[in-house]
């Protein structure tokens, strides 16, 4: 397995890190990781670690230019699911927040665009572990709602969106992503996808989506080629699936929102 440092969640500190070279090397010779690697020329603020017995890295990096400041760890959870992967993850930011001598205000994960407190740390880091923790929702809209995921893709799936929702139907819009993302985390991306009906689902990448559906509904058109902080990774809508007609599937959009009535 390649390394892909996908998983990037981090510790909010209250003062700045003076080495986080000094910092892994400790928690080294505490017993809590078992080895250690400057980065580049990086050694300072960034260092790659192994922990836990295992081959698997990550990158343990200090930012110092935003606001609060950041000491983020960037590893690759996909192949071990949603529970051990970010139950693995924490345990590691868990190693660094007992060596640190400052204080840590909050956990940030990027991949999510989520912040939680400490005790969702410690909660998640001994596999109390669910959903939401893993893969955030956002919602956006005035009359017309747009539907998000974020973190899905760290686990090698994509992240998914839905448009032109009432706002009645945003409820069941959030449950019924989560349930296709149940799917996708269990069967993968060749595995056949289905409405809580059953009635059988197409996964359509948005920038192709939005050929087929109005320009002004929220999340659709406005960002074109730059779509901004966090929606820049794999990204998918989905559609039922009927029989191709000369060849050639139909994507049906409105199908899936006239469903979410009985989800």
């Amino acid at each position: 397995m390649a390394d892909r440092y996908t998983s990037l969640i981090g510790l909010e500190l209250d003062a700045p890190v003076a080495d986080v070279g000094a910092l892994v090397h400790a928690a080294i010779e505490a017993g809590d990781l078992d080895r250690a690697a400057p980065v580049r020329d990086e050694g300072t603020v960034a260092q790659e670690v192994n922990w836990g017995g295992r081959m698997q890295k990550a990158v343990v990096r200090h930012f110092s230019d935003v606001d609060p400041l950041l000491l983020r760890t960037e590893t690759y959870v996909g192949a071990d699911g949603i529970v051990q992967g970010l139950q693995r993850q924490a345990g590691l930011l868990e190693v660094l927040a007992r060596r640190l001598d400052v204080g840590v205000l909050a956990v940030r994960d990027v991949s999510a665009m989520a912040t939680w407190d400490t005790a969702w740390m410690h909660r998640v880091a001994i596999g109390v572990v669910e959903h939401a923790d893993a893969i955030a929702t956002r919602v956006e809209g005035e009359g017309t709602w747009w539907v998000r995921t974020h973190g899905a893709a760290r686990f090698d799936v994509p992240d998914l969106e839905l448009y032109g929702l009432h706002r009645d139907q945003v409820e069941p819009a959030t449950a019924l992503l989560a349930h296709v993302h149940t799917q996708l985390l269990d069967r993968g991306l060749r595995g056949q996808l289905a409405l809580r009906d059953g009635t059988p689902i197409h996964l359509v990448p948005v920038l192709e989506a939005w050929e087929d559906l109005p320009l002004d509904w929220p999340g659709i058109g406005r960002a074109g080629r730059d779509r901004g902080e966090g929606l820049d990774g794999p990204r998918a809508t989905v559609s039922i699936l009927h029989r191709p007609r000369f060849g050639r599937y139909r994507k049906d959009f409105d199908g899936v929102l006239a469903a979410l009535a009985g989800s």
